[in-house]
């Protein structure tokens, strides 16, 4: 486990840094998670890479030709190198921590926004500038769709959670209603 925690703070630093802007931090990070959502969604591509009869040499090889085009040079070297000493197993671990080293790094705020319809691009842009400039910070957003509220927005900014949903605001009145 020790091995372990060593070879993920190893890769996860190497990304990090290699990761000089807020564009390099969202390549690195889309392509790992595209890479972890192949791993886990086909078994075919789960059990390649994770084969002990196939060689090293072969896996990376083909790792390479099928994503050279689409990953970042920095990522395809560390990813070959995660193949080569056959620790695909440690990937999600390592997203997660270069994730956590370059939020620190780049000032990187991660917010999720749910709202009750789907948003247009004009409404996420503009909630996006405006968190941007009330925390001051780069923003890697994600925007959700939950039909059970009412209206209003859920946003979470890394872990606080902002609720100016029309279903809360209900409950909280219904509450303050009860204790009279």
């Amino acid at each position: 486990m020790k091995q372990n925690l060593k070879k993920i703070n190893i890769y996860s630093n190497l990304l990090n840094d290699a990761v000089n802007s807020f564009d390099d931090f969202i390549g690195v990070k889309n392509g790992l998670d595209e890479f972890n959502a192949s791993l886990k969604d086909d078994l075919s591509i789960n059990t390649f890479f994770k084969s002990k009869t196939v060689d090293s040499v072969e896996k990376m090889s083909l790792f390479e030709k099928a994503v050279s085009n689409s990953m970042s040079v920095i990522l395809v070297e560390v990813l070959k190198v995660v193949i080569e000493n056959d620790d695909i197993n440690l990937l999600k671990d390592v997203t997660k921590n270069f994730t956590l080293l370059s939020k620190q790094k780049l000032n990187i705020a991660f917010v999720e926004v749910v709202s009750s319809n789907e948003m247009n691009s004009d409404q996420k842009d503009d909630i996006t500038n405006s968190l941007g400039e009330l925390i001051n910070k780069k923003i890697d957003i994600n925007f959700d769709v939950d039909k059970n509220l009412i209206g209003g927005l859920k946003i979470k900014v890394d872990d606080t959670l902002y609720d100016s949903s029309l279903q809360t605001k209900l409950e909280n009145a219904k509450s303050k209603l009860v204790g009279v």
